[in-house]
């Protein structure tokens, strides 16, 4: 009998808008360094998300089953979120939720869980105590609800490593800003190890044009599936060069020496929007990411995506 001795995790992700999502699937995937449990999504079309992770999943090979979340922050609304001229480049679908910018009809048919996120998250880690590291890159939402649902999980969590926050801006970082109280509740559970990869680091992995341009005339099938969802992505927003925030956050798993962290007291602001600062009356660390190994990190992300 095969035992699967790798590290469990969980991927909780809004895939959809930003591009960079999918690299960090698919880096999860092709480094064969974890044992993928599931993939959870989250915030504003959590069933269309799920389909289109599921559509890269197959096409990739992988039999991974993947959990739609919720949709609507904890408290914020999700018009105090969106600016008016963003909302107007937004479509929506049938059901009048948001239309992803990288949604394709062909996901339409991807089968993916009824069973909720949530629910799928409390089980899993009530299976697997101290043995699950969940990897949100999205907004915490079905995170915090899964700990609200079930308060036991929490320190049957082996880690928690986000994608999320930035010191020393001057705005909150959007996987803050658009589920403030989801972020406070996770980093104020009992989860012993949280690792906070920030956009001090994670604006540092910007691709180069000349990288962008390998992606194209790369001939992987899953490359050029990712490079396509990227230049809708890019046409739709008007980018042009992606930022491998998720990437990232995955990559310090598979080599931890990737990121430097330090221990801080870090809190979120719920009266500004979730602005991030140290809070000396806390008496809980967590580890905070404070520099990166560019050159390390790229080395990783080409030799697994063969690039």
């Amino acid at each position: 009998l095969f035992m699967n001795n790798l590290p469990k995790v969980i991927l909780d992700t809004d895939i959809g808008d930003d591009i960079d999502v999918a690299f960090a699937l698919l880096l999860l995937l092709e480094s064969h360094k974890f044992d993928v449990l599931g993939i959870t999504t989250v915030f504003r079309n959590s069933i269309k998300r799920a389909k289109m992770a599921k559509q890269l999943i197959d096409s990739l090979g992988y039999d991974i089953k993947v959990y739609p979340g919720i949709d609507n922050p904890l408290k914020v609304s999700i018009d105090d979120l969106i600016s008016p001229e963003i909302k107007q480049k937004e479509k929506v679908d049938e059901n009048n939720k948001y239309l992803i910018p990288q949604w394709d009809e062909s996901m339409e048919k991807c089968q993916i869980e009824n069973k909720s996120a949530v629910d799928f998250i409390v089980e899993s880690v009530n299976k697997y105590p101290n043995e699950i590291t969940i990897i949100p890159i999205g907004p915490m939402t079905n995170i915090a609800s899964a700990i609200k649902k079930d308060p036991s999980i929490a320190n049957k969590i082996k880690e928690i490593r986000f994608m999320g926050a930035g010191l020393n801006y001057n705005f909150v970082e959007w996987n803050i800003f658009c589920d403030p109280d989801a972020a406070k509740i996770v980093i104020d559970s009992d989860v012993k190890k949280i690792t906070a990869v920030t956009l001090n680091v994670t604006s540092q992995t910007g691709l180069s044009s000349e990288e962008v341009n390998q992606l194209r005339n790369n001939d992987s099938k899953d490359i050029k599936l990712v490079y396509n969802a990227m230049m809708k992505w890019f046409a739709h927003y008007n980018f042009e060069n992606p930022v491998m925030h998720d990437p990232l956050t995955v990559a310090s798993l598979i080599d931890e020496s990737i990121i430097k962290t330090e221990q801080l007291k870090l809190d979120f602001d719920l009266s500004n929007h979730g602005m991030p600062f140290i809070n000396q009356d806390k008496n809980k660390f967590i580890n905070v990411s404070i520099s990166v190994d560019k050159e390390k990190f790229f080395s990783l992300f080409k030799k697994v995506l063969s690039i």
